[in-house]
C-alpha cells in the first residue's frame, strides 16, 4: 500500500507536460502524474519549461507543503544555468520576476515563436522585454566565459546534493531521474529520460517533447523497478 498522501514533481517541460495539451499549470499526462494516479494520490508539479537545475532547487526550497509527500525530481540538461537578477521582467505568463534561466542559443531570446501567443501565454512580449534589458548579450557573454562541461557538471553536482541533503534532512523521499544521463541519478535502461525516448522511438511533438507514449512506458518502468 502506497503509504504517501502526494506526489510532488519538479523540472523542466518534459515534467510540466509541454506539447501534451493540458501543460498549464501542469499536465496530468506525465510519467509522474500517471504514477500519482495509479496510487490514487494527490499530484502537485512546480515543474517549468527551460527550467535549469538552480531553478529545479530554487523551486523544491520554497516548496511550504511537503507533509506526506513524496518527491520525483527530473533534472534537467547541465549546461542550463538559473540566475537571479537585479531587476524584474515581465514573463511569458505576463508575470514580474527575477529569475531567469541561461542556456546557449537561448530560444526564448530569439524572438521567433510562430504565433505562440495565446490566454496563457506571450512569448513574443517576453522576448522583447529580455532584449530591452539586455539579457540577450548578458547570455552570449556568460556562455562564452564559462560555458564549459567541467564548470556544468560541478553546479548539477551542488544541485543534486544540496537537493539530496535537504530531503535527507527533513526526512522527505524522493526519487532522482534526469532528461540526460546525470550519474547521480537513477536511469531508464542507463539511460536519461529524453535519451531513453530517443533509442526507443517514441513520438514527440513540434518542439521535441516526448509525448503520451512516453511517459506511459516510462510510468511502468518506474512503478516496476522503483516501486515493488
Amino acid at each position: 500500500m502506497f503509504k504517501f498522501k502526494k506526489i510532488l514533481s519538479a523540472g523542466c517541460s518534459y515534467i510540466q507536460g509541454n506539447e501534451l495539451g493540458d501543460e498549464f499549470p501542469f499536465s496530468q499526462q506525465t510519467y509522474p502524474a500517471l504514477i500519482a494516479k495509479e496510487h490514487a494520490v494527490e499530484y502537485d508539479c512546480v515543474a517549468y519549461a527551460s527550467a535549469s537545475n538552480q531553478g529545479i532547487v530554487k523551486q523544491l526550497f520554497d516548496y511550504e507543503n511537503y507533509d506526506n509527500t513524496m518527491v520525483i525530481v527530473q533534472w534537467t540538461f547541465p549546461w542550463r544555468m538559473g540566475i537571479n537578477l537585479s531587476y524584474t521582467y515581465t514573463n511569458e505568463k505576463r508575470q514580474k520576476q527575477s529569475w531567469f534561466d541561461l542556456a546557449p542559443n537561448h530560444w526564448q531570446l530569439q524572438g521567433e515563436f510562430d504565433g505562440q501567443i495565446n490566454e496563457n501565454v506571450d512569448y513574443d512580449q517576453c522576448s522583447k522585454d529580455l532584449k530591452m534589458l539586455g539579457v540577450d548579450e548578458f547570455n552570449k557573454q556568460i556562455y562564452k566565459h564559462i560555458g564549459n562541461n567541467e564548470y556544468f557538471d560541478f553546479a548539477t553536482r551542488l544541485c543534486i546534493e544540496s537537493a539530496e541533503n535537504f530531503f535527507t534532512k527533513n526526512k522527505i523521499p524522493y526519487l532522482f531521474f534526469s532528461a540526460t544521463g546525470i550519474k547521480d541519478a537513477n536511469s531508464f535502461e542507463g539511460l536519461g529520460f529524453a535519451d531513453w525516448c530517443d533509442k526507443n522511438k517514441f513520438a514527440v511533438g513540434k518542439y521535441n517533447h516526448p509525448l503520451h507514449d512516453a511517459h506511459a512506458s516510462a510510468s511502468r518502468y518506474i512503478l516496476q523497478n522503483f516501486f515493488n
